[in-house]
């Protein structure tokens, strides 16, 4: 599937038509993945030819052609052809999922009301390859989008309303990695200033694709910003003050006239966190085993490369503010703590952290096992003892928790992990501010899904290892 790149600014005319443009390429390219799995079924299943159903008297040919504009109908319906600002990162993968669950149940109605005698084997094969189908087309879409920002295309070009501070913060968030919502500041006005002409020249000028509206205005001027834009193709968003710890907790709903931001609770039942301690002990157990020979092989290269033990326990902070033993792989001299003080004046590291990229207390091996994070490895031990997660906060030394202001402690309150939004994020090269942020965005809002994902992108990391030292 080809996506078109050279997306029109929006004070282009036919800037709508590009977008349209894209969706029907979507749209083909979905049809052509679920006729494709279709036929496949069908063959897997009757070969060459096909069936009848008999209930309705017709072939299973014409019953697939049926399904395939049923599914995109429900992808359709489930909101699988957004188009941008709305999916700024691309298609989305919940939409196919969505739209099968739908179309199954839908199936499942009419097959009881018409007494229909669907072919389970047909339907067994067809719907899980056509999901899947559907998900690969996502992927490649993705990463055909992802490719071309890497080159400073299908960027969004944002005007933004409101104060210095409020713009600074702004732009920072959009640029942040960690969310990267592909969006670049080339703009900014004072609230005053934001109205007629002067808004709609700025538009113009800059080929703005969006305009967020950063600072409290009452309603009848949001409207006018509204009118004072119309017809140059740019869209509006509005920045409320929800913080961001709660921003994927809050969902909108307009109650009459009015615009309501409901920000749920977060989720710290009990029966979450016994979901999240079974997974835990299921992949720690899998992964010790899969991973022993590995740590005994890298174990005797430790051996042979330096003197000393071959673990390296040390003291950290779990739940609770409670100690416990972490357990890694060496990779440094065995008096490396005692070498510690005459190197502070060389501190790479932010906040408490101590980092340097070129630590001399690291050995051969140690650099290498540093930079793919096989040290980390026993840490499955922790993790299958119950005193660490696979995802959570970066297990922090107890010098650095005495420097913690309040907001840091909220650290605390769940498991350390082996990874998490600090490590895919990247890591050392953080700020210390950036990395308590993303720590207390994962302590509001951890799920077990997001730590399969956070799992997932754990492994590039891995084979890309940027800020690993």
């Amino acid at each position: 599937m080809m996506l078109r790149t050279d997306v029109p600014r929006a004070h282009r005319p036919d800037s709508l038509s590009v977008r349209e443009r894209n969706v029907i390429a979507l749209v083909a390219t979905d049809a052509v993945a679920v006729a494709g799995a279709l036929a496949v079924a069908h063959t897997f299943r009757f070969g060459a030819g096909g069936d009848e159903l008999f209930a309705l008297d017709i072939s299973y040919v014409v019953f697939s052609i049926i399904l395939a504009v049923a599914w995109l109908l429900a992808l359709a319906a489930s909101g699988a052809y957004l188009t941008w600002p709305k999916r700024l990162e691309g298609p989305s993968y919940g939409a196919p999922i969505r739209a099968t669950v739908k179309l199954v149940a839908t199936l499942a109605v009419a097959s009881l009301a018409l007494q229909l005698d669907l072919s389970r084997a047909y339907l067994a094969f067809a719907i899980p390859l056509g999901l899947l189908a559907l998900l690969v087309v996502r992927l490649v879409c993705r990463a055909w989008i992802y490719g071309h920002r890497t080159r400073g295309r299908y960027i969004r070009r944002a005007l933004v309303v409101g104060t210095p501070e409020r713009v600074s913060e702004l732009a920072h968030a959009f640029a942040e990695r960690a969310a990267p919502v592909a969006v670049d500041v080339v703009a900014t006005t004072g609230i005053e200033n934001a109205k007629g002409s002067h808004l709609r020249s700025l538009v113009a000028e800059h080929r703005v694709d969006i305009v967020v509206l950063t600072e409290e205005r009452e309603g009848a001027n949001v409207r006018q910003l509204l009118w004072d834009i119309e017809g140059v193709g740019a869209v509006v968003w509005l920045s409320t003050d929800v913080p961001e710890l709660a921003a994927p907790r809050a969902a909108y709903h307009p109650i009459e006239r009015l615009p309501i931001i409901e920000v749920e609770p977060a989720d710290r039942s009990i029966s979450r966190r016994r979901a999240k301690r079974a997974f835990d002990i299921v992949l720690s157990a899998i992964a010790l085993v899969i991973l022993l020979p590995v740590i005994l092989f890298v174990a005797l290269l430790i051996k042979l490369d330096s003197p000393g033990p071959v673990f390296f326990r040390q003291s950290r902070i779990g739940r609770d503010g409670e100690t416990f033993g972490i357990v890694k792989l060496r990779t440094m001299r065995v008096n490396a703590e005692a070498e510690l003080a005459g190197l502070l004046d060389r501190n790479e590291g932010a906040g408490p952290l101590f980092k340097m990229k070129d630590d001399p207390r690291v050995t051969r091996v140690g650099g290498f096992l540093r930079r793919t994070s096989i040290d980390e490895l026993p840490q499955l031990w922790n993790v299958l003892k119950g005193d660490m997660s696979l995802v959570g906060p970066r297990p922090p030394l107890p010098s650095e928790v005495a420097e913690y202001d309040d907001p840091s402690h909220r650290r605390l309150i769940v498991k350390p992990g082996m990874t998490g939004l600090w490590q895919v994020s990247g890591r050392s090269d953080l700020t210390w501010e950036q990395g308590v942020r993303l720590d207390l965005f994962y302590v509001e809002n951890w799920s077990v899904p997001g730590d399969i994902r956070i799992l997932i992108q754990t492994v590039g990391v891995v084979l890309r290892p940027n800020g690993a030292y």
